[in-house]
């Protein structure tokens, strides 16, 4: 259960937005080119998840966001009964509210989590590993950070199916948003090298390591699945 609930709804939060001439591997239904991601920022007992900010995912064409505003109309929220208008920060998890960014996409080759493949596969992997000064899993496997499409890293539970509640195809990952972008683990292989000239801890390295702020979970990647047979069925989530 939750906490806390607000006396009267709160405006969701944008999270992120995607157009299909960027990334055309997102399958958008058909009429739209434009995906819209937002959320509560507050927590809400979910499904195989926990407590986690409730997403809504928003299908569009571009060319029907013709008045785009210049501020947002969520600064401040109005009570029912007239009373003073309070920040929607204050209504809000601080955790869940994400710092404004531009996003700057780069391609990268992952290959599945280790239980996901071949049980021969995960044998010479095992076999590998032990020769190893690194694990597959950091070095080559699924890269951490805020993605699109890609693998899941099911580290934190044994992995289990995500059915789509409408037809029972099983979902494939939309959307991954991380609490940070690596970690000492993975930073050997997934730390941008533009990058690792920063100091720990300075402040400038730690806007790379967490560049939106999000923390989600203890400190994990919220995954949005969708049905590939379509993106209309609803999604599912998991907390890794």
């Amino acid at each position: 259960m939750l906490d806390r609930v607000p006396e009267s709804p709160i405006p969701v939060v944008g999270v992120a937005q995607f157009y299909a001439r960027d990334i055309p591997e997102i399958p958008f239904p058909e009429g739209t080119d434009l995906l819209q991601v937002l959320w509560c920022p507050n927590d809400h007992e979910l499904e195989a998840v926990g407590s986690a900010p409730a997403p809504l995912l928003v299908w569009r064409r571009a060319t029907d966001v013709t008045d785009v505003l210049a501020e947002p109309p969520m600064r401040d929220h109005t009570t029912p009964d007239g009373g003073p208008e309070t920040p929607v920060a204050d209504l809000s998890y601080e955790d869940y509210l994400p710092r404004p960014c531009v996003l700057h996409p780069e391609r990268v080759a992952e290959y599945p989590f280790p239980e996901e493949l071949p049980e021969h596969l995960q044998t010479a992997l095992d076999a590998w590993e032990d020769d190893s000064e690194h694990s597959y899993q950091y070095l080559l496997s699924i890269a951490p950070g805020c993605k699109i499409g890609g693998w899941e890293s099911w580290h934190a539970t044994d992995m289990y199916e995500l059915p789509c509640d409408v037809c029972g195809t099983e979902t494939e990952p939309l959307l991954q948003l991380d609490s940070s972008e690596w970690d000492g683990g993975s930073a050997p292989r997934w730390r941008p090298l533009e990058e690792r000239h920063l100091e720990w801890s300075t402040p400038e390295c730690q806007e790379t390591l967490e560049p939106t702020t999000l923390q989600l979970g203890r400190y994990a990647a919220l995954t949005i699945f969708l049905c590939p047979r379509s993106a209309e069925h609803g999604h599912r989530l998991t907390i890794q």
